[in-house]
């Protein structure tokens, strides 16, 4: 689950400095990359991220003071 954490992470990471890049950029392409580029960074980030969290397959936690299994 880390590793997908991770990776998620720097997606969403790289997809928001991209875009910082664009804001700072004068030109008509600059949206265009920020549409094509930055927003499904962000995006599969995001949806990663979700999917991390969701398939994680941790074993629930047994109560306190209950015996360990065998």
């Amino acid at each position: 689950m880390e590793r997908w954490l991770r990776i998620s992470g720097v997606l969403v990471i790289a997809g928001l400095l991209l875009e910082a890049l664009c804001l700072l950029w004068s030109r008509p392409i600059a949206f265009v990359v920020l549409v094509v580029f930055g927003g499904p960074l962000i995006s599969i980030g995001v949806l990663l991220f979700l999917y991390s969290l969701v398939s994680s397959s941790r074993q629930p936690a047994s109560p306190p003071g209950a015996a360990p299994e065998k």
